[in-house]
């Protein structure tokens, strides 16, 4: 399987305006880092083909020679290798090599496994409730983006490789929110490393809280101490301004309205629709699942399975929610096969 460091970029400049040509042509997606077959070599180039990839590059798209016809690319088109600004020899830094290796260990997992199934894993997980090899796999992803894309991709990358190894409730929150954004077609790193950042940030401000209200039961909070708990998010925003964090306004809204609800019943601000970030909303599901399910927002456990049914048929329970937006919802209650028998029963 063929990834991004198979291919070298090239600009239709350095096509001169020919129409046939020895090599193969792709074209690259840069939101998704996927090189499609554009052109077979030998075969002509059509002014409606030409048309369509000027509309392609328009969009953002760049067109790419595979390396191991770097050779008959130079000689057909009568350039030096300094002459192609991605074929320029550099060393490469540290960061650099390392993410290569961890594109080709994920190449190695899909050779080795296949595609990963995101969906079947997770009914795997929450049956044998170990979901070590979706922290894996997903700390594999995530090592492999791009060492050079933003700070907030950076501070992602140096998160999942020092945290994102053991089968713990943030690491659980982090990894299934990321795979859950990628099954609603959230493909971008940006956006994934932003998930990944505020995940982890979720709950900074717990560490101003006393631990023996952090090992309570949110139903069993007196309302003094719930008052504290529904500031925990604005909380969070003081901590992470002393800090002077360097990350971007999306993962500040993740962490400050990851407990706002779609109904406008959330808080701290109470607000509605629209006016939360999404990225909130799927974070904010997937921790409050996770919590429910571990007892620590009634102080009872509960297998996923069962809390994933609940959500999904809106039963009335104790600190239950499910008002996530028609989304963030379908997204939640569709991770598992929640009609059988044995599920229905389990959960009655």
């Amino acid at each position: 399987m063929k990834s991004e460091i198979d291919y070298f970029l090239i600009d239709k400049e350095h096509l001169k305006g020919n129409r046939t040509f020895p090599f193969q042509l792709f074209v690259m997606n840069p939101i998704h880092k996927r090189f499609t077959m554009f052109l077979n070599a030998n075969r002509p180039m059509s002014k409606e083909l030409e048309a369509f990839l000027d509309y392609l590059i328009s969009k953002g798209g760049f067109l790419a020679v595979l390396r191991k016809q770097k050779k008959t690319f130079l000689k057909a088109q009568e350039f030096d290798e300094s002459d192609i600004p991605t074929l320029k020899k550099r060393e490469l830094h540290e960061s650099e090599k390392e993410r290569i290796m961890y594109v080709k260990l994920k190449e190695i997992y899909v050779e080795k496994n296949g595609q990963f199934k995101f969906r079947e894993e997770f009914e795997k997980a929450a049956r044998s409730d170990n979901f070590e090899k979706i922290i894996e796999y997903a700390r594999v992803e995530i090592l492999s983006f791009s060492v050079n894309r933003s700070n907030t991709v950076s501070f992602a990358v140096d998160l999942a490789k020092q945290f994102l190894t053991k089968d713990h409730i943030v690491n659980r929150i982090v990894a299934v929110s990321y795979f859950m954004a990628k099954n609603i077609n959230i493909l971008d790193e940006d956006s994934l490393a932003d998930i990944v950042c505020g995940a982890y940030l979720l709950h900074l401000s717990n560490t101003q809280v006393s631990l023996s209200m952090n090992r309570k039961a949110h139903q069993a909070f007196f309302d003094s101490e719930k008052t504290v708990y529904q500031k925990h998010p604005v909380l969070a925003q003081h901590l992470l301004k002393r800090s002077q964090l360097n990350i971007n306004d999306r993962v500040r809204r993740i962490i400050s309205e990851h407990h706002e609800r779609n109904g406008g019943r959330g808080f701290p601000l109470e607000k509605a629709g629209d006016a939360i970030e999404t990225f909130a909303l799927l974070v904010g599901s997937v921790a409050h699942l996770f919590e429910y399910s571990m007892g620590k927002i009634t102080g009872s456990k509960q297998s996923i399975r069962s809390v994933i049914f609940h959500i999904k048929n809106r039963s009335i329970m104790p600190g239950l929610e499910f008002d996530f937006g028609d989304t963030i919802y379908n997204a939640i209650t569709t991770l598992i096969d929640t009609e059988t028998k044995e599920e229905t029963a389990q959960a009655a």
